[in-house]
């Protein structure tokens, strides 16, 4: 079996830690070359959009592609007519080396591309037991692949269910919530019902963290939760998968008193795509919003956009305009919108691909398995309009910051993600 040297090691490392979905895989005894030696900082997202040029540049020598169980998947990327011979695919996941007690690569399969529109095509099912994340690399012959790699993505279809249901689960002490839990719950229900419209939210049931029949110790109802401070983990994700029957596979909303981050109302993994507990399972809002130093009260309405904006997150969708924080959270400068053509984008790219940026706008996704930790609170404002209420996105759900604007919801391409990458998520 060959090795990553130390640095690439550490690098899955980071990698396999999250994956406490993928559990022990014993090594395949065959096709071991071509293990990716990039530095796996980037990721492919079922079903993005996105002209993710850092993408494009590394798929031959390593990205993470998110895969779920029985789901379909066809990776595709313009043909390079100046190529020799087509590049074969070969995917590798993640296992734990017993004998040299380390996460290595271990094969998955090797895929001949089809060509279809001048497209080189490579289609294969997922046949994991749970979701996972494999990785790429392309060869050509005996070497890795030294051909263009252009406007790749990644397409997925399931067939699970269009309907689920919502824990909105609340942890510690909630000071000054304006309305009562149940009248919450039924607030966040009819924003589903409003704005969620090609999927079914079934049920929007109310748990409370201290009566967690494992964990509930930790949660105090008396101490407001800082998530970030009062735990580490700001997802809270031991407080995914719910156990009892019938709420175990729901979407897991946890409400705490704030973030430790000044800022910022709620925070979800981009594509958490998890519905059934552990890394990925959780988005968290919160009911007060550090500014300056003091804890401003966060009402309601605003906890319930600020949860449907975040699960916009959970099912894979990017902000309407980047943010410069967003691309600092990416780790990817070469994203600067959702790619959508039905999202209009907040600026033009031709004028410098200028970039909506404010003094306190802060990430509210993360990446997953990201290296480097985001920063928060920039100051840089040149070319961003006085007035974001006139960006033609500022009425999307998916737009980065507050505008006066009247919410309208999700474009039809948007929603259509939604619903498809929700069905490739058991549940």
């Amino acid at each position: 079996m060959k090795h990553f040297c130390r640095k690439k090691i550490f690098l899955l490392f980071a990698i396999a830690v999250f994956l406490t979905a993928c559990g022990t895989v014993e090594p395949p005894e065959t096709d071991e070359g071509f293990i990716p030696d990039g530095d796996l900082k980037f990721a492919l997202v079922p079903n993005d959009n996105v002209p993710g040029d850092s993408v494009d540049a590394n798929l031959a020598h390593g990205v993470r592609i998110f895969v779920h169980p029985n789901a379909h998947y066809e990776l595709s990327f313009d043909i390079d007519g100046f190529a020799q011979s087509k590049p074969q695919l070969r995917l590798f996941r993640v296992y734990w080396n017993e004998r040299i007690k380390t996460y290595a690569a271990s094969w998955v399969r090797t895929i001949n591309p089809e060509e279809e529109n001048g497209r080189y095509v490579y289609k294969f099912v997922c046949g994991e037991s749970d979701r996972s994340i494999w990785i790429t690399s392309l060869n050509d012959g005996a070497d890795f692949y030294k051909g263009r790699t252009k406007n790749v993505r990644l397409k997925a279809n399931g067939e699970y269910s269009d309907h689920f249901s919502v824990n909105l689960i609340v942890a510690g002490k909630i000071k000054d919530l304006d309305v009562s839990y149940d009248s919450l719950a039924r607030m966040l229900q009819k924003g589903f019902d409003r704005f969620y419209t090609s999927v079914k939210v079934d049920t929007v049931y109310v748990r409370f963290a201290n009566e967690h029949p494992v964990v509930g110790k930790k949660y105090p109802k008396s101490e407001p939760w800082i998530a970030g401070r009062s735990s580490e983990d700001q997802m809270m994700t031991e407080l995914g998968g719910w156990p009892e029957p019938d709420v175990f596979d729901a979407l897991d909303i946890v409400l705490v008193h704030r973030f430790r981050q000044e800022g910022l109302l709620g925070l979800s993994d981009m594509f958490g795509a998890n519905m059934g507990g552990g890394s990925g399972s959780t988005v968290v809002v919160a009911n007060h919003n550090r500014q300056d130093g003091e804890d401003m009260i966060v009402d309601a309405e605003r906890i319930v956009y600020t949860a449907l904006h975040e699960i916009g997150h959970f099912f894979g969708l990017r902000h309407t305009t980047a943010t410069h924080s967003d691309q600092d959270a990416n780790g990817d400068y070469s994203v600067f919108d959702d790619g959508f053509s039905d999202t209009p984008y907040c600026f033009e790219k031709e004028s410098g691909r200028a970039f909506l940026v404010k003094k306190g706008v802060v990430a509210d996704f993360r990446q997953h398995f990201h290296r480097f930790a985001p920063r928060y609170n920039f100051t840089v404002s040149y070319q961003a309009v006085s007035d974001i209420s006139r960006c033609p996105d500022a009425s999307n759900l998916m737009f980065p910051m507050e505008a006066e604007t009247e919410l309208v919801g999700f474009s039809a391409q948007q929603l259509s993600v939604i619903r498809t990458n929700l069905m490739i998520m058991p549940h």
